[in-house]
């Protein structure tokens, strides 16, 4: 039978229907909402384009009729006083310098600052001129003296009243000859058409560009004259370069024959206009828009258009300007962006609320296709857990049902077993910290690739001091590469890499506060799982550690001809400060005393090493007992007891509370931690104390007889100690929170954090930094 013809009975057809439809289904509706938005965004757009294209045509006729009425007004000076001069003028001219005109002309100037200056001149070649001069005015006379002809120049402020003179030689200059002379004496007669323009010329003297519009009338005594006005072009340059059209647009006025008039001469780079008269036509080049606009002009005449140039389109508008002999035609422009840029803003926003729908849709469509995946997943991890449950019960049921389980003498390799299958390690060992301190133990190890245990195994702190540190402190370890953790390079250079194992997680056995092993997990893969059964083997190693420890301390003490000195390195308790030893010939009752400040100042525990460093420790602890002495002493504390590696400090013992008993009991200790930091650092030892205080009650009694000593005993004294062995660092002193309350007006404190106290609960406890 081929494969094809093999059927999987657990598979259904309407199964395989109803997976189809769940990813084609939202997958269509997508694409249908992404159809939708698409079609309706282009006929927005079009729609909107289409009104925006009319809206700036409509906004360039408004310009446009602004601008050519400007142009009116511009120029209006010229006609209106050739219409005037006529009419002020027809007297003879003679030599002598036509008052009226002079007046005339200083009126006009002051007023009107697009005129230029003025002329008046007659077929029997006179010549007046009247233009300005700074803040003032220049009256020119065009005369012959001695048979060569002269500019005469005389200077008057507005009044008329002369403020300088000066010359300029004319020789061979003809009034006559001028093209606004001969052009004014053809049209004479014509009535309002008799005014004469002329081409626009640069006028180098005054580096402008200027046109002059000239009228012939005949005077009283049969003689033709001529009015010129003379008009600057500059300043309609200057109007049109900075007239607003649009936001990037531009206005030109031109002749028939691409001559520039007035406006935009430098392109459409938007620089600024020149006034070169060697090249005032618009170059195709740099103006196309204006070229395309003149001709579309040319064909069609006047109205607005659409041109497009540069990869732009560009509204235009075109229309004549009548006001001269030769046909003037103002153009201007404007890229369709700058009136239709809120309809682009729309676009895009439309776009973004269009990409924003889509992909709410998309994430939706995407949901309901996760949706059944996420329900196989969910399915698949319960599964998964069941079968983790199942198997960490399996695993429990088997170590619960392993005879002599907490028996130390009796090995029982379902421990490292369960270990290494639960959290899926290359190896998984068990190690027992032996009664020196110095060294563990490798009870158990199990490499489940090979399915072998192995025993026997030691590693010394001496060789790796960092993880026995960790190991002393409780602190679990976890290090993803071993091989550049300088706490586990040795051990996994010489245990670990054996397997081939980076990974490592060491986790402390601790009985109480104190380590009696640790569990080592090589490349452990399962995390997930880990915490759990590491608990479970941990509390079970824990019994067997510790019955195994104390089994070797009972072995110690029978064996024979060894006393309790040598076995033990702590001796007998004693007192540095007696009881009470300010109090002459006053012994203390026995009995509970309620609020007995104490505190415990607790030493690291002394290691094995050679003679010189043994007599050199030696001397540094005889040091610190005269100086924790004395300081007792000064203070007036009550007693300062030495028990092994422990001196227990009592601040006061009387039967109502005495807060000066506290205070000097804190002084006390402040003082002491200075003392021992300054003593070890002259020696180069790094600080191997740390402090606790409590007030709380103790029992004090009288014990034994000839001679009788004095003992305290009680929750106090519980506390401090622990308080001292949990201080965070060395050198530090943790204090009570019942310490804190009656200290905290005199001492400067940090919080610490929490603190469980056995048999009673969870309390605060704090730092003591220092006095205030």
């Amino acid at each position: 039978m081929s494969a094809a013809e093999i059927v999987d009975p657990t598979r259904s057809p309407a199964s395989s229907r109803q997976k189809v439809l769940q990813f084609l289904g939202p997958i269509i509706g997508v694409l249908l909402v992404i159809a939708a938005i698409i079609t309706i965004s282009l006929h927005n757009y079009r729609t909107t384009r289409q009104g925006a294209i009319s809206l700036s045509s409509d906004l360039l006729r408004s310009q446009q009729k602004y601008v050519t009425e400007e142009v009116r007004n511009y120029l209006s000076p010229a006609s209106d006083s050739a219409a005037i001069a006529q009419d002020m003028f027809r007297e003879p001219l003679t030599d002598a310098s036509p008052d009226a005109f002079m007046l005339y002309g200083r009126s006009m100037l002051a007023h009107m600052p697009q005129v230029d200056s003025f002329y008046l001149a007659s077929d029997q070649k006179q010549f007046w001129m009247v233009t300005r001069h700074g803040k003032d005015y220049e009256q020119t006379h065009f005369q012959i003296e001695n048979g060569h002809g002269v500019y005469r120049h005389t200077y008057v402020d507005q009044s008329g009243k002369p403020i300088g003179t000066g010359f300029d030689p004319a020789e061979g200059y003809d009034v006559t000859v001028r093209p606004w002379f001969r052009g004014a004496i053809k049209r004479i007669g014509r009535g309002e058409g008799a005014l004469y323009w002329t081409d626009p010329y640069a006028y180098l003297a005054a580096r402008e560009f200027t046109i002059t519009a000239s009228m012939a009338f005949q005077t009283s005594d049969g003689h033709q004259a001529v009015f010129a006005t003379n008009i600057a072009l500059n300043r309609l340059t200057s109007f049109l370069s900075n007239l607003q059209v649009g936001r990037s647009g531009k206005a030109v006025i031109v002749d028939m024959h691409s001559q520039i008039i007035a406006g935009q001469t430098a392109g459409d780079d938007g620089t600024q206009p020149t006034f070169d008269p060697a090249n005032m036509h618009l170059d195709p080049k740099t103006q196309p828009v204006f070229i395309r606009a003149l001709n579309t002009f040319k064909v069609k005449g006047p109205g607005p258009g659409l041109v497009a140039a540069r990869g732009k389109n560009y509204v235009t508008i075109a229309t004549a300007l009548p006001f001269v002999h030769r046909r003037w035609v103002l153009l201007l422009n404007a890229p369709e962006n700058d009136f239709s840029d809120f309809a682009i803003t729309a676009r895009r926003q439309n776009m973004w609320f269009s990409a924003l729908v889509v992909g709410l849709a998309s994430l939706l469509a995407l949901g309901l296709i996760i949706q059944g995946r996420r329900i196989e997943r969910l399915r698949r991890r319960i599964e998964i857990g069941r079968e983790q449950m199942r198997a960490e019960n399996a695993s429990l049921y088997e170590i619960a049902s392993t005879p002599d389980l907490f028996e130390a003498s009796h090995d029982v390799p379902i421990l490292t077993e369960a270990l290494a299958a639960r959290t899926n390690s290359r190896r998984a060992s068990l190690w027992r910290l032996l009664p020196d301190g110095e060294r563990l133990l490798c009870e158990d190890a199990f490499d489940p690739v090979r399915d072998v245990h192995s025993t026997g195994i030691e590693i010394t702190k001496r060789e790796n001091a960092l993880l026995f540190e960790a190991l002393f402190e409780g602190h679990s370890l976890s290090i993803d590469d071993a091989r550049q953790d300088e706490r586990s390079q040795n051990f996994q250079r010489i245990i670990m890499r054996s397997v081939e194992a980076t990974s490592l997680v060491f986790h402390p056995v601790m009985r109480g506060h104190q380590a009696v092993g640790a569990i080592v997990l090589e490349n452990p893969s399962r995390a997930d799982a880990m915490e759990h059964i590491v608990a479970i083997v941990s509390s079970v190693v824990a019994l067997r550690f510790s019955q195994a420890l104390d089994q070797s301390d009972h072995q110690t003490d029978a064996r024979p001809g060894v006393t309790h000195q040598l076995q033990d390195t702590r001796y007998d308790e004693g007192f540095l400060l007696p009881p009470a030893s300010g109090v002459q010939d006053e012994a203390v009752p026995s009995g509970i005393y309620p609020q007995v400040p104490v505190m415990v100042i607790s030493f690291a525990d002394p290691y094995a090493m050679d003679r010189h460093s043994a007599e050199r420790a030696m001397k540094v602890v005889s040091s610190l007992s005269e100086d924790i002495q004395r300081i007792s002493r000064e203070t007036g504390l009550f007693s300062v007891q030495v028990v092994s590696n422990r001196l227990v400090l009592v601040g006061g013992c009387s039967q109502e509370p005495d807060l000066n008993a506290v205070l000097r009991l804190a002084d006390a200790a402040v003082s002491i931690r200075e003392a021992c930091l300054s003593l070890l650092a002259s020696v180069d030892i790094d600080p191997v104390f740390r402090v606790g205080i409590d007030v709380g009650p103790v029992m004090a009694a009288m014990l034994g007889r000839d001679p009788a000593v004095f003992n305290l005993w009680g929750e106090a004294i519980n506390v401090a100690e622990l308080l001292a062995a949990s201080a965070p660092d060395a050198g530090t002193i943790q204090v009570s929170e019942q310490a804190y309350l009656q200290l905290r007006e005199h001492f400067l404190f940090r919080a610490r954090g929490m603190f469980y106290l056995p048999n009673s609960g969870v309390t605060r406890s704090f730092i003591l930094a220092g006095r205030r």
